[in-house]
């Protein structure tokens, strides 16, 4: 049995190599940059106005209040103005060229327009460049604006289309298959005999898999016998990755791990010591990567976080795949077996002093019920079976964390 630490290494060390694709900007997001993309010109384009109100030359409103002459006007999209006359001002508004002449822009809110409109009183003095971009500040063109690596968000859709990149290069996503097995299992619009229940590990699994922007085929149940196991498994196979829920523990009709020796699956780890979620099996055919998670809900749940998330986050190329971990004060005494690194449920908030971590009532790794009013889980180091209330703990938070409502 490996820890947890070296369980991921194995997975992140055995990952293929990543793909490119081309997509429109657009259908970028979320995605992340396999190319770095530079300024095709320079932002702002020409010396900008930050503000309405009268390009001057700030040596003409030094001795304010001043009494200048109105020439002409400049406005976003109007063109290009001429240039301004020494002992002038110009009408200009937010976003405008600021003109040849001028090297100021005073706001109109300390500027007086006299009655016949033909001049203005600059009321107060302005410094030189004072509300006014200057050309190539936000951007110079050449210079890298987006690098690779950067997972694309609204504000980086904007930056691409500001600069003409209608296609983009990011990585590729990994394709996904999953099913679940079990003779207990029926699905959701089934009514259960009194020895069965419904499937929700894999719609828990979708769910996980489109949080990070991954459809997924669903490959339905197969029933606890190895033929209906290998068909399900070529199917899978076909696929970047593969998660399988149930059938990975020890008992007489858990087959996962015989099917993946019978079909020459290199086996990586079966054992992990966490918990819940022990008999988590990874193995790979050829470039396919296949997850047997544990049949209990909140097992798969959380090995899928711990494992299954890294993988196919660093495929699609993310610098940090990994949920984000953050210390808090825990509410309540804890207690565990020692032994594995736990993950039990936990609502963590912010009460303006740090982080409090308020430890869940669960009955079992099958408690889904108990654990969905979890954001977080909290961390039982392996080799601790008590937490003392005050304590700082490890937390991991969930990915709908800052989502949640109590």
């Amino acid at each position: 049995m490996i820890s947890v630490e070296e369980a991921l290494g194995i997975v992140l060390s055995s990952l293929p190599g990543r793909k490119v694709e081309q997509v429109s900007f657009q259908d970028s997001l979320n995605r992340v940059l396999a190319e770095d993309l530079s300024a095709t010109c320079n932002i702002p384009p020409f010396n900008r106005s930050a503000m309405d109100g009268y390009a001057v030359a700030a040596a003409d409103a030094a001795n304010a209040p001043v009494e200048l002459d109105i020439y002409g006007e400049s406005r976003a999209g109007g063109g290009m103005p001429g240039m301004l006359p020494p002992g002038a001002a110009m009408p200009i508004m937010t976003g405008a060229p600021v003109p040849s002449g001028a090297d100021a822009v005073q706001i109109v809110e300390v500027c007086r327009l006299s009655d016949d409109g033909r001049r203005v009183t600059i009321l107060k003095p302005v410094r030189v460049r004072e509300n006014i971009a200057p050309l190539g500040s936000e951007a110079a063109e050449g210079e890298i604006v987006l690098k690779a690596g950067h997972r694309v968000g609204p504000a980086e859709i904007a930056v691409m289309a500001t600069f003409g990149y209608s296609r983009v290069q990011v990585w590729k996503k990994p394709s996904v298959a999953l099913f679940a097995t079990g003779d207990e299992l029926v699905e959701v619009d089934q009514v259960p005999r009194a020895d069965q229940i419904r499937n929700s590990n894999a719609y828990c699994l979708r769910s996980q898999l489109a949080n990070m922007g991954l459809e997924s085929e669903y490959l339905g149940i197969a029933r606890d016998n190895k033929g209906e196991l290998r068909e399900k498994m070529i199917l899978g196979l076909e696929r970047d990755v593969l998660i399988i829920s149930g059938g990975v523990s020890m008992g007489e009709y858990d087959l996962v791990h015989d099917v993946f020796e019978e079909m020459g699956l290199e086996i990586l780890f079966s054992k992990v010591a966490i918990k819940p979620g022990k008999p988590t099996v990874f193995a790979r055919k050829g470039d396919t990567l296949v997850f047997g998670l544990p049949g209990n809900p909140i097992s798969a749940l959380v090995t899928f976080e711990c494992f299954v998330r890294p993988a196919l986050g660093s495929l699609c190329g993310m610098a940090q795949p990994q949920l984000h971990r953050m210390q808090g004060e825990l509410l309540a005494d804890m207690k565990q077996s020692s032994g594995r690194m736990a993950f039990f449920p936990a609502w963590v908030f912010w009460d303006g002093g740090g982080l409090r971590v308020e430890p869940l009532p669960w009955k079992s790794s099958a408690d889904i019920i108990g654990f969905a009013g979890a954001n977080a889980t909290y961390i039982f180091p392996r080799n601790r079976d008590h937490l003392k209330k005050g304590e700082q703990v490890e937390v991991m938070l969930l990915p709908d964390f800052f989502f949640r409502q109590r």
